[in-house]
């Protein structure tokens, strides 16, 4: 279609034109540029461009809302509100998020369907996500439980493989990198911190399923002592346990001795002296077997709680979380410590019985392919979770779940991958410096001659068994000698060539690599041992001097992830106050400048809920994309109108140009 001669048109009004023209283009490429660059923002810092993007989810309320108050009271009246209270700590975790990782591609925030009033929403690196949008069809909504929320938080439309979750209680104090919290030789970091909270009293679940039976831990909570209570001896004495405890509560004075065992590598004391004068001062009737075994018992709880005492060491995380943990076991309310406990008895059902630990207060990394995998495995026990309002005792716990999962799952790998593995110049053989890094792995150091001896005939007699040289019970009369290959063996090797196809035929070294190399961790991951440099924990209560003297630590000593938890007593309301204004000034002195997410000051949204904005958005949408749809046809109206005025004019040109060209040719 011939729109209009513009070439032909006079200079003003072509000029005009093509300015037109390419401003529009200039501002339709410009608006695509700035938000393509604005949401692919990274920095230079460390190679931030050397990992895939990376994004960060917060989940946040705001708990003075009235209309979120009416919605709590709805559905309980004795929930502390004092936990759900806002105290701006989003904001400024926010600023320490622009300030300390700037490489972090876009923020998503999930609420209830709430607005911070000073959130920025033009923003496009920032985006409220509500539960309802994502939640699965299982989840109870409205929920309360953080447990809950966080069933549902990978499944944000366009959210990174690899996000960062962030509670708003955790602000950022130092520089952080992506290789702070993920290498590509080593995988994801773990970040852990104290022990789970012991099932019962003086029953720690380090003693639960180390094959010696705890007379403490024999209790429904610790799985039963995982069974190392299941023989029949320690079932009588379970039994005589049962009828001394019945005996006393009927007031009779009756003496059972406590059931032991020795410890699981079988040693007995040699402390003869000390179970004769333990002898001396019980015999009362137990028999001197029971008195040894007691002593052993004994000397094994000792060496137990000393290990984990020293393990304790050198870790102040670590140190105050048992304590906490034992303040919490002693309140029979504190839902989170039961929360651990109920997962780690799933655990120890699935992966077998082992010491777990609590994941420090840190950000998470997670990864969207395991967390889906993690929530498949988990299936009965997370729609159990989801169902809840608030949270309960029998929740999984999230992290804890995800990053001992991660830990836990493993696959078997083929005898083909592990020749793989040590065939490390790729031709196809075994040579003899890659036999003697097999055989470190196998055995214990320093490597035995025996052993490479017997490695040796293995080898040797599968040879002979694949090529039907001669039989096994002549073969030592009949050894066939083997060339040396360049670069493959010693001088003094004898042993046949070793290929892949010599490797799988042969029963022996299959059994010797699956034995040895078969199971393999299914994700990497990589278990940081210095977790007090990476973070701090700060409990808030409602004692001004402790919360100033605790303020006044993260001032002298922040590091990259630093929680700030809330625990304030609703009994105090004045106290409170002034807590809230002490934050308030500690986190204005670390961050004083206003970020790109915040509207600027004395601005705030006029929307609280993201309902009421998104629909606003959409009218606003609707109107603008009206108006330039109507500007558009205008403008072509326009041009064609003048295209049609200008082509008359130039066709009355021609002709009086014609009518000049006859007359001067006449």
């Amino acid at each position: 279609m011939r729109f209009c001669f513009l070439p032909r048109l006079t200079g003003t009004f072509r000029l005009r034109c093509c300015c037109l023209v390419t401003i529009l283009a200039l501002i339709t490429l410009s608006y695509y540029l700035i938000d393509s660059l604005i949401i692919t923002h990274t920095s230079n810092s460390r190679c931030a461009k050397c990992y895939q993007p990376i994004d960060v989810v917060y989940t946040w309320v705001n708990g003075s809302d009235q209309r979120f108050l009416d919605q709590l009271k709805l559905y309980s009246l004795v929930r502390d509100k004092a936990r759900y209270d806002d105290k701006n700590e989003l904001k400024y975790s926010l600023r320490s998020l622009e300030k300390f990782a700037p490489w972090v591609r876009k923020v998503y925030i999930v609420t209830n369907g709430q607005i911070p009033f000073w959130l920025n929403l033009d923003n496009p690196r920032v985006q409220i996500v509500q539960h309802a949008d994502i939640a699965d069809e299982d989840t109870t909504l409205p929920t309360f439980s953080s447990a809950t929320i966080e069933t549902f938080i990978h499944k944000i439309p366009g959210l990174s493989e690899n996000f960062l979750y962030l509670n708003d209680d955790i602000f950022l104090g130092a520089a952080l990198f992506p290789d702070d919290l993920i290498t590509l030789s080593e995988g994801v970091k773990v970040f852990t911190a104290w022990q789970v909270p012991d099932c019962a009293s003086d029953c720690p679940w380090m003693f639960v399923g180390d094959g010696s039976c705890d007379s403490h831990c024999y209790v429904e909570e610790c799985q039963f002592d995982g069974g190392d209570c299941d023989h029949p001896d320690y079932q009588n004495h379970m039994h005589e346990m049962e009828d001394y405890n019945m005996s006393t509560e009927e007031g009779e004075d009756t003496f059972i001795d406590v059931p032991k065992t020795f410890p699981k590598n079988g040693k007995k004391s040699d402390n003869i002296r000390d179970i004769y004068e333990m002898f001396k001062r019980s015999n009362n009737g137990s028999s001197t077997k029971q008195l040894v075994e007691k002593f052993n018992k004994e000397k094994l709880k000792s060496n137990k709680s000393n290990s984990k005492k020293n393990s304790a060491q050198g870790d102040p995380e670590r140190v105050v979380g048992d304590a906490r943990s034992e303040e919490r076991m002693s309140n029979s309310q504190d839902i989170f410590a039961h929360s651990l406990i109920h997962t780690n008895k799933i655990f120890n059902q699935i992966y077998g019985f082992k010491n777990r630990k609590v994941l420090a207060h840190v950000g998470f990394l997670l990864n969207v392919n395991i967390v889906e995998a993690m929530l498949v495995r988990f299936r009965k026990d997370f729609s159990v979770t989801k169902s809840h309002r608030f949270r309960e005792r029998n929740d999984l716990q999230y992290a804890f779940t995800y990053y001992h999962f991660l830990m836990s799952e493993s696959r078997n790998k083929s005898v083909s991958e592990i020749f793989d593995d040590f065939d490390t110049d790729g031709s196809g053989t075994w040579s003899d410096r890659e036999i003697r890094t097999l055989l470190t792995k196998i055995y214990n150091l320093p490597l035995d001659w025996s052993a490479v001896r017997y490695f040796e005939e293995v080898v040797t007699n599968c040879s002979l068994q694949q090529n039907n040289f001669v039989p096994l019970e002549h073969q030592e009369e009949q050894r066939i000698v083997y060339p040396t290959l360049v670069y493959e063996r010693y001088e003094d090797s004898t042993i046949p060539t070793v290929t892949k196809s010599l490797v799988l035929a042969c029963h022996e070294l299959t059994d010797m690599m699956k034995m040895n190399f078969a199971q393999t961790p299914l994700y990497k991951y990589h278990v940081n041992q210095k977790t007090g440099i990476y973070s701090n924990f700060k409990m808030l209560t409602s004692n001004i001097t402790q919360v100033v003297d605790a303020l006044d630590e993260l001032r002298k000593n922040p590091k990259k992830f630093n929680c700030i938890n809330d625990n304030l007593s609703e009994d105090n309301p004045e106290e409170n106050q002034l807590i809230s204004a002490l934050l308030e000034d500690f986190y204005l002195s670390l961050f004083p400048v206003r970020s790109q997410f915040e509207l600027e000051n004395n601005y705030r949204n006029r929307f609280q809920y993201y309902d009421d904005y998104r629909a606003w958005f959409a009218r606003k949408t609707l109107f603008r994309n009206g108006v330039y749809a109507f500007c558009l046809v205008a403008f072509l109206v326009c041009v064609k109108m003048l295209c049609f005025r200008h082509k008359g004019k130039f066709a009355r040109t021609l002709v009086f140009l014609s009518s000049r060209t006859d007359y001067n040719t006449i």
